[in-house]
């Protein structure tokens, strides 16, 4: 159950927070592409390209019992940008640091899922179950 809420969960949030950005008006959003709409602009691939990774995730959540949230995370993250990128075209990034690209909440989200992942691998490896 807590894979399915973490998804809606960054969904969700990250998708309001664009929305409350773009038409606010105070905040300047960056707006940029996925990376595989600038290799083919076509959103068919993008999708497509969702869904394999997708399964193999899933797959992956199967044998590490322990990294449903990252999972999640990683799947909540990139089904926003994605599904933002398929229906207006690009994806609004809305915090600016300065010193690093703008980004947003589905990137955070990425970015921790991905981080989690790498522990939970490295930690089954050093159990004997992987």
């Amino acid at each position: 159950m807590i894979l399915p809420l973490t998804i809606a969960s960054v969904v969700v949030a990250d998708q309001a927070l664009k929305v409350l950005v773009r038409n606010v008006g105070t905040l300047q959003p960056a707006e940029g592409q996925l990376w595989v709409h600038r290799i083919r602009p076509s959103r068919a691939p993008t999708l497509w390209l969702w869904t394999v990774a997708a399964g193999l995730l899933l797959s992956a959540s199967l044998w590490l019992s322990g990294a449903q949230v990252f999972v999640g995370l990683l799947l909540g993250g990139s089904l926003s940008n994605t599904a933002e990128a398929s229906v207006r075209g690009s994806v609004t990034d809305f915090v600016r640091l300065g010193f690093w690209p703008a980004f947003n909440l589905a990137d955070v989200a990425l970015t921790v899922g991905a981080a989690g992942m790498a522990i939970e691998l490295v930690r089954a490896i050093g159990d004997g179950r992987l």
